[in-house]
C-alpha cells in the first residue's frame, strides 16, 4: 500500500502556526544543563570515563565547594554491606585508589546514608549551604557515595541531582558487567588490556581519568597460572574444574588489596597488577598468598598450587613488552619445578633469563 501524502490545502493535525520558533520555546536552563550531563554520561564508554563525566558535569551545573565520590571498601570483599560490622566498613577515594582510608564510624552523616540508603542532606550553620549525600548502589547495595560539601540550598536541584545519579548508577552496572569474566567475577581479558595501557599511557600525567598518584607511584603486574589445572578438567569434569576457578578468585579477593587490579587472563591464567607496589616488594605479598592457596582444600580434589611471575611497569613501555617480561618469569616457574614466584627483574640479574627486548620501529602484537 503505498505511503499517504498530505496534499496541498488539507487541513492536518499539526500545522505550521502550531509549531513555535525555537526563539518563542520556554526552556527551562537547569533542565537543559542537566539533559547535556545525561548526554555526556550516556556516551562513555568504561567506568573511568564515566566518572570523571559525572564529576566534570557536577562541577559545572551544581554550585558547591567541594565533590567526592567515595567508594565503600570492607575487610571483607565478598560479603553484603548488610552482612558485615559496619565498623570495619572504610571509604577511599574513588579515583585514588591510594588515598587515606576514611573510616565510616567517623561519619555520622555517611552512616545515616549506607544504613537507611537514603540520601542524607543537612544544613551547614554559619556556611550558607548544606552538604548533602546520595548513595551509590550495584542492584540493592550500597557501594558508594556522592558527597557534596557546602551546595546551594536548592530544593528542586537535589530532586534532579539524585536521579542524575541514578542514571549514573544505571550506566555504571552496564559497563561493569561488559568489564566482568561471567565465572569469577574478576575483571576479564578486554578489560585488562584497557586497563593496562590506560596505566602505562598515563604513568607520570594528572589526567582526571587517570588514577594520579597511580600513575605516579611504583607498580607491577602478575601473572598466575594453576598447576596442572587440566587435569582438573580430565579427572573431574569442567564443573569442577569451574569451582576452582571460582574459588581461586575469592582467594585472590580475601588476600589482595582493594585498590589491587585483579583478572582472568585467560583459562587458568590470571593476572593482578598491584598498585603502588614495586615487583621487588610484591614477591612477598605473591608468596604470601601461594602459601594460602597450597593449603586451601578445594572440595573433591584436594590442594592445588600455582606458578607466579611479576614485573615492574614502568612507564614509557610498550604493554606488551611488559606483558612478555611476566610471562617470561612465570615461565621460568612452570620450567623449573612450579609452585614458586619468580621476579623478571631478578631472573635477568641472576643470568637464569635472558632480557626481553623489543627493537624500535618493529610491530608489536599480543
Amino acid at each position: 500500500m503505498p505511503a499517504e501524502v498530505n496534499r496541498p490545502g488539507v487541513e492536518t493535525a499539526l500545522t505550521v502556526q502550531h509549531i513555535k520558533p525555537q526563539s518563542q520555546i520556554d526552556t527551562n536552563p537547569l533542565l537543559i544543563s542537566y539533559l547535556d550531563a545525561i548526554v555526556a554520561l550516556t556516551c562513555q564508554r568504561d567506568a573511568h570515563g564515566l566518572t570523571a563525566s559525572l564529576l566534570d558535569s557536577l562541577c559545572q551545573h551544581v554550585q558547591a565547594k567541594r565533590f567526592r565520590l567515595l567508594a565503600i571498601s570492607s575487610f571483607n570483599r565478598n560479603a553484603g554491606i548488610d552482612k558485615i560490622n559496619v565498623q570495619d566498613v572504610v571509604l577511599r577515594d574513588w579515583l585514588d585508589p591510594l588515598s587515606a582510608s576514611i573510616p565510616i564510624k567517623h561519619d555520622e552523616d555517611l552512616l545515616a546514608c549506607v544504613r537507611t540508603k537514603e540520601r542524607v542532606s543537612r544544613a551547614l550553620p554559619g556556611k550558607g549551604g548544606r552538604r548533602l549525600i546520595l548513595p551509590i548502589f550495584d542492584l540493592s547495595q550500597v557501594t558508594a557515595f556522592l558527597v557534596i560539601e557546602e551546595m546551594r540550598d536548592v530544593d528542586s536541584e537535589e530532586e534532579v541531582l539524585a536521579r542524575l545519579l541514578q542514571i549514573f548508577s544505571n550506566q555504571l552496572h552496564l559497563l561493569s558487567r561488559n568489564e566482568l569474566d561471567g565465572l569469577t567475577g574478576l575483571y576479564n581479558r578486554q578489560s585488562f588490556d584497557e586497563r593496562i595501557k590506560h596505566l602505562v599511557l598515563n604513568a607520570g600525567h594528572g589526567d582526571r581519568r587517570a588514577h594520579s598518584s597511580v600513575a605516579a607511584q611504583c607498580n607491577s603486574l602478575a601473572l598466575f597460572d594453576i598447576d596442572h589445572f587440566k587435569m582438573v578438567n580430565d579427572k573431574f569434569g569442567h564443573l569442577y574444574g569451574d569451582e576452582v576457578l571460582v574459588q581461586f578468585a575469592r582467594l585472590m579477593s580475601n588476600v589482595f588489596r582493594h585498590q589491587d587490579m585483579m583478572f582472568r587472563y585467560g583459562g587458568e591464567e590470571f593476572a593482578l597488577v598491584l598498585v603502588g607496589t614495586s615487583s621487588e616488594s610484591a614477591v612477598s605479598k605473591l608468596d604470601s598468598f601461594r602459601k594460602v592457596l597450597e593449603a586451601y582444600n578445594f572440595p573433591q580434589i584436594g590442594c592445588k598450587t600455582v606458578s607466579i611471575g611479576v614485573t615492574d611497569i614502568s612507564p614509557g613501555e610498550s604493554v606488551d613488552t611488559i606483558i612478555n617480561r611476566a610471562d617470561k618469569a612465570l615461565y621460568y616457574v612452570k620450567q623449573n619445578g612450579r609452585n614458586q614466584v619468580s621476579r623478571y627483574e631478578t631472573l635477568v640479574a641472576q643470568g637464569k633469563l635472558a632480557p626481553v627486548r623489543v627493537a624500535t620501529g618493529d610491530i608489536e602484537l599480543f
